[in-house]
């Protein structure tokens, strides 16, 4: 899965669990920011648990995820 289907996914996912009475674009604003939150501590908890840092591919993976939630 592409950095940018992820990314889609994260917020479709996050989406669904949210409940809002102001319209879908408040909707699409908060699946984003609980979608960028988790992605986040992704991110921290490969720093914690590797040496690798920057290197990995999963890190790479998870920081291009980011980027492509950053431009929804």
């Amino acid at each position: 899965m592409t950095p940018k289907e992820k990314a889609q996914e994260l917020v479709d996912k996050f989406r669904t669990e949210i409940l809002s009475f102001l319209g879908d674009r408040i909707k699409d604003e908060n699946a984003k920011r609980c979608a960028l939150v988790a992605v986040d501590e992704l991110i921290k908890i490969h720093y914690l648990l590797t040496t690798t840092h920057d290197t990995s591919p999963s890190i790479i993976y998870w920081k291009e995820v980011k980027k492509e939630l950053e431009n929804l």
